[in-house]
């Protein structure tokens, strides 16, 4: 079958489920139970995705240790496929080596975010507190800034960074699911397990596994950044009201919501 509708056709069976529950210790569930669901998933197209995106973050925690890898997270859809997967990665890689300490976490405080999207992030940090060693960068500090002082401040040093990147968004370029990071930032290791998702496959997976997301994506928006460059998505307006993010039909307008920057 066609990828693209092989996808089309999970995502239409993810999108028979209802909202996705309030977040608590009972919606991100059991580290290893989740781990479990991942692995018993009915959806082939889907499993296949996850099982590979699993692969590359044992990889990254075998390679660097557990201590040394960091997950970016800053409550956007991406963000927290990548959470959860790294959560399932770690109980496997731990099971495997005898070894659970823990992952970071990190996440880029900004005054002009959505207050939606803040509180999300703290409320998901104080959940999986036990899982993964939490911790914000300082409010307003940029991510270049942030990752220069944490790259070099931090014992062990921070040299693999977990990021929800997908082929296609403004700033992947040809990356790799392992790629160093750019000459004129800190060094450190680009770790991109979802790199070839799509838009359907994040919302399938997010549906399917019952995992919860910030409430703004079920009303209207289908790509967070500032409040200032971010806008529901028109395609999704119908009448007067707009649909959720996972019914978008056409996934080359995820970011049609988004603000373009002026050039300088």
């Amino acid at each position: 079958m066609n990828r693209v509708l092989f996808v089309m056709t999970s995502l239409a069976s993810a999108m028979q489920l209802g909202t996705p529950p309030a977040l608590g210790a009972a919606a991100v569930g059991d580290a290893a139970a989740l781990h479990a669901r991942f692995m018993s998933c009915s959806d082939p197209m889907l499993r296949r995705r996850v099982t590979a995106s699993l692969k590359v973050l044992e990889d990254a925690l075998r390679v660097f240790g557990s201590d040394a890898v960091y997950a970016s997270f800053n409550g956007g859809k991406d963000a927290c496929v990548i959470l959860h997967l790294l959560r399932a990665a770690r109980y496997a890689h731990g099971t495997k080596n005898s070894c659970m300490l823990k992952p970071k976490c990190i996440y880029f405080d900004a005054s002009d975010d959505f207050d939606e999207v803040r509180a999300f992030v703290r409320e998901t940090c104080d959940v999986l507190n036990d899982e993964l060693s939490v911790a914000p960068v300082g409010i307003d500090v940029g991510y270049v800034d942030g990752l220069k002082n944490l790259v070099e401040t931090t014992t062990p040093r921070a040299l693999a960074f977990v990021l929800g990147t997908r082929e296609g968004d403004p700033n992947c370029g040809d990356q790799k699911p392992f790629e160093p990071s750019s000459e004129w930032m800190p060094a450190f290791m680009r770790v991109n397990p979802i790199l070839d998702w799509s838009y359907g496959d994040v919302w399938s997976f997010l549906r399917t596994f019952d995992l919860p997301y910030c409430s703004l994506y079920d009303e209207g928006y289908t790509s967070l950044g500032s409040v200032a460059s971010t806008r529901r998505n028109p395609a999704l307006l119908v009448g007067s009201s707009y649909e959720p993010a996972h019914l978008l039909a056409d996934w080359s307008l995820e970011r049609a919501g988004r603000v373009e920057k002026p050039r300088k």
